[in-house]
């Protein structure tokens, strides 16, 4: 039943690539969906669809969707992509225009936004941070709440044929060969002018150099090498599994700190890292760090003869790091996202009174309430109304895809500029399945467009003492622990959570 609803659950990607902007951003959004594959239907919606990466794309299994010439870029566009997004979709962004206001027109739809970041560049409303960078704690995140965070190797994106090196490693000793690929675009034409560096430093090697489908120079880059002479090959375009291929006959790796340093970190060897873009500084200094790769710069001051004991050297570190479970990792992310945007999410009305009122009475609930003594249907039916009509509470309900209620979240502002407090329960047949975390986050996801004011602003959750249940549903939630308050004679943990101002 599971994988049939994954099916039909409809998967978007936003971004976009040149020969002018690099291939960066596809090439991660292509390991991604193909990651997911066949669970997933990937859609990727382009501004710019040149042949090369529509090409791609589709010898990948992968629809590509055109944005309308017509429609401008920046929140003209976001509109657009709201108006093709429904509550159960899931949309990825990669790229560094969609800012916090383009992020929130799409977050109002409902849909499940994921976010690939590599610069740590909070992206506010994302329900879900990808961010494949080592040494990223959850710290860099403070400012995306509620968003769950999935960061470093473990969810290294890359295409399948790169897993199955991480798998498969063997160092081959011959022939000598160096790797060079300097992404997939190369704009600045970075390959061209380390060419000669590395024939000269290093000239018992095979220079094996990789060049990408969008990428401008390569007459100039055959004249270079036509001039220095062989053993040098070019390759231009070559297939995933290609690639993969030739990488397992290479020893040594001249490679930006970018998605290619993981393909080559996957199939072992020797790393040598040559930065081009200041969002490649994160898997730099990560890599340098864990002993996984050296800067280009001092690799080239190594004679030749010491580069088979640096590549013994580090590989078993890639090869701990880069297991190849990856792709299970993210499918299992992304099947728990899917799933949880099953559930409708709404607005109580007046029509809910009863079922508020038996929640309300639960035993479970009383006993960890505030006020523990059992509530009347005067008393409640008079209160609920009070809630309904003002306008600083919010009240919210959960629902199955069935429409089964699920549970409830009230969040109440009595003081201007005071955090509003929390109140969740969870329907006695939904206890213990993990429900509370994704109602309180639904909710809370809600109430951010509900109550625009709230930027800048906070909320309360009050624990009492020896409910570890609830406490750990704000834990997850990344809610920051307060100091104990006692309230009518009971000890009551506070969890607090702060929502940035997101412009």
């Amino acid at each position: 039943m599971l994988a049939a609803f994954l099916s039909s659950c409809r998967l978007f990607f936003r971004a976009d690539g040149s020969t002018t902007t690099g291939l960066g951003h596809l090439i991660r959004c292509q390991a991604l969906a193909q990651a997911l594959q066949p669970a997933f239907k990937a859609t990727f919606m382009l501004r710019e669809v040149a042949p090369p990466i529509a090409q791609q794309l589709a010898a990948a299994t992968l629809t590509v969707q055109a944005i309308p010439t017509e429609v401008p870029a920046g929140l003209p566009e976001a509109g657009w992509l709201a108006s093709q997004l429904a509550a159960t979709d899931i949309l990825i962004l990669d790229g560094y225009q969609f800012g916090p206001a383009y992020q929130r027109l799409l977050a109002a739809t409902g849909a499940a936004l994921v976010c690939l970041d590599d610069l740590i560049t909070p992206p506010f409303w994302a329900e879900v941070v990808l961010n494949q960078a080592g040494g990223v704690g959850p710290a860099a995140y403070a400012q995306v709440p509620l968003a769950r965070l999935y960061l470093g190797p473990a969810f290294a994106l890359l295409r399948p044929p790169f897993w199955q090196n991480s798998v498969e490693k063997q160092l081959v000793t011959t022939p000598l060969r160096l790797f060079l690929n300097m992404g997939g675009a190369d704009p600045g034409n970075q390959t061209a002018a380390l060419l000669p560096q590395l024939r000269r430093q290093f000239p018992s090697y095979e220079l094996a150099v990789v060049t990408g489908a969008a990428y401008p120079h390569q007459a100039a880059l055959q004249a270079v090498a036509e001039q220095l002479g062989p053993p040098i090959v070019l390759h231009h375009d070559l297939t995933a599994t290609a690639l993969a291929a030739l990488l397992r006959t290479c020893q040594v790796f001249v490679c930006p700190p970018s998605g290619v340093a993981y393909e080559c970190c996957a199939a072992g060897g020797a790393v040598l890292l040559h930065q081009t873009a200041d969002n490649q500084q994160a898997m730099f200094t990560f890599l340098i760090g864990e002993g996984l790769a050296l800067p280009l710069a001092e690799g080239l001051t190594w004679a030749e003869s010491d580069l088979p004991a640096l590549a013994a050297r580090q590989q078993p570190r890639q090869q701990a790091l880069f297991d190849g479970l990856a792709g299970q990792r993210l499918q299992a992310v992304f099947a728990e996202l899917a799933t949880a945007h099953r559930y409708q999410l709404r607005r109580a009305t007046a029509a809910d009174a009863a079922l508020y009122f038996a929640w309300a009475n639960d035993p479970a609930v009383r006993q960890n309430a505030i006020y523990a003594a059992p509530i009347t249907w005067e008393t409640h039916v008079a209160w609920f109304a009070r809630r309904l009509q003002d306008a600083d509470s919010y009240l919210y309900l959960l629902s199955s895809a069935g429409g089964e209620p699920i549970g409830q979240v009230r969040v109440e502002f009595d003081e201007p500029g005071q955090p509003g407090l929390i109140d969740y329960s969870v329907a006695p047949s939904h206890r213990g399945q993990g429900v509370g975390t994704l109602l309180l986050r639904r909710a809370l996801q809600r109430l951010r467009h509900d109550r625009p004011e709230l930027a800048g602003g906070a909320v309360l959750g009050q624990v009492k003492a020896g409910n570890v249940a609830s406490a750990r549903v704000f834990e997850r939630l990344r809610f920051m622990r307060q100091a104990a308050v006692t309230l009518h004679g009971e000890a009551y943990e506070v969890f607090r959570l702060h929502f940035p101002l997101d412009s």
